[in-house]
């Protein structure tokens, strides 16, 4: 019978003094009270750095809540840049931050407190339940960061609500008001009335929603009509503009036509009377269409050039506005006339300036009509709104055609409403403006 070996024994095999288990539920937590006994982060910082300094500038997260995984994805591709740095021959300190301001925590601290509760309290103590709730997740988070191996000045993190920080921002602030580079204008955000805020493009959701989509007669002035001399005596004559958005034809103050693309008027029968209106010739069929009407004629032709300048008078207000050209207008729908408030939205923002039309948005936090509109629409919810205008156009015999179509249409985040677009005064830094005389 063969003997029995040790078959383990014959191999030549490594040896090593490391457990074979990684047991690093138990291990890690050593590990790193080990690396703060040593204050090994400080040993770090105090070795020479032959090569100079090296800053990693790292946008704070907000501290309202436990870290996720955007949180490790974030803080361990940059500690792996800070330890290369440092490898390198850099000195790269890291001081880790916190956002402590803002809606993400506010909003946390209301919904901690309640409807009721929050509405009898003062903004003092409302403050103050924000610094109180920042702070236990600043600590708490501080904990998770280090529990990623992430090594940093944890005992002296920078917080946005702490004296010294916001005594800097004012400085800095200070400074760039000496240089002449600071002012406030109306400008339209993304405002979310749910929470009555405004919002960043990263702090929108678009979802799809059924909304109106209308096409719309505006009475043209005289010095359109003199462009149509084949229009026959008393006939009206229109420029026909398309909006998903009845609620921001109160803040009308022009239509944006193509310069280069051509326009025509087209003669049709509406509700048993002859009517001429302009729109861009590449979509007459297809809006004709739109309104069943089957048969028209074109009258006249021009380019967008030629209405440039021009006027027309607003459906409902008493209100003259401008026709103007743009780089935004485009043949893929609608008329080739774009209705603009400047007030309502970036493009028309955009346009308005060059051509002195003031971002008017005549509505409130709540985005509720303010007294500015006609009477009949005053403190009505915007959107409440919009069968309402649409009944007046109807009425007024100016909407050529109405239905119902889905787009994607942004959506606050947090509160989950429709966000409206609507300029409000806000404060801005002129980066790329020259400094004036008196500034440093």
């Amino acid at each position: 019978m063969a003997e029995n070996k040790n078959y383990k024994d014959t191999l030549n095999l490594p040896r090593t003094s490391l457990n074979m288990k990684a047991n690093l539920i138990q291990r890690e937590p050593e590990l790193q009270k080990k690396w703060q006994s040593i204050d090994l982060y400080g040993q770090i910082c105090s070795k020479p750095s032959p090569r100079g300094r090296y800053f990693l500038h790292d946008g704070p997260p907000y501290a309202n809540g436990d870290i996720h995984m955007g949180h490790l994805i974030n803080k361990v591709l940059k500690d792996m840049v800070v330890k290369f740095r440092t490898m390198a021959g850099y000195q790269s300190p890291y001081i880790p931050g916190w956002d402590c301001h803002g809606l993400p925590i506010e909003q946390k601290v209301m919904q901690e407190t309640g409807t009721e509760a929050a509405a009898a309290m003062s903004q003092a103590d409302i403050r103050k339940k924000c610094d109180k709730y920042a702070r236990k997740w600043v600590k708490m988070q501080s904990q998770q960061f280090k529990r990623l191996g992430i090594l940093g000045d944890f005992e002296n993190p920078y917080l946005t609500l702490n004296h010294t920080y916001e005594a800097g921002v004012l400085e800095c602030l200070a400074r760039c008001v000496e240089r002449g580079i600071v002012y406030r204008q109306k400008k339209p955000i993304h405002w979310s009335y749910g929470c009555r805020t405004a919002l960043a493009e990263a702090e929108l959701e678009y979802e799809e929603v059924a909304g109106p989509s209308i096409f719309v007669n505006f009475p043209a002035s005289a010095d359109v009509e003199a462009l149509v001399p084949e229009r026959k005596a008393g006939e009206p004559l229109h420029l026909m503009i398309w909006t998903t958005t009845p609620w921001t034809l109160p803040a009308n103050l022009g239509i944006m036509v193509g310069p280069d693309f051509k326009y025509q008027a087209v003669r049709y029968e509406f509700h048993g009377e002859s009517q001429v209106s302009i729109l861009a010739a590449e979509l007459v069929e297809r809006v004709m269409k739109a309104g069943n009407i089957e048969q028209y004629e074109v009258v006249a032709e021009l380019l967008g050039s030629q209405l440039v300048g021009k006027h027309y008078g607003h459906p409902f207000v008493d209100r003259v506005g401008l026709i103007v050209e743009s780089e935004y207008v485009s043949l893929e729908e609608g008329t080739g006339l774009v209705h603009s408030a400047p007030g309502h939205g970036q493009e028309d923002y955009i346009v308005g300036l060059r051509n002195g039309l003031e971002p008017y948005a005549p509505i409130d936090d709540d985005a509720r009509f303010d007294d500015t509109v006609p009477e009949w629409i005053r403190g009505m919810f915007v959107f409440d709104a919009n069968p309402v205008i649409c009944n007046r156009l109807e009425e007024l015999g100016l909407m050529f055609q109405q239905g119902q179509m889905t787009h994607s249409y942004p959506h606050c985040w947090r509160s989950k409403t429709p966000v409206v677009f609507r300029a409000t005064e806000q404060w801005f830094i002129a980066v790329d403006r020259p400094m004036s005389e008196s500034g440093k």
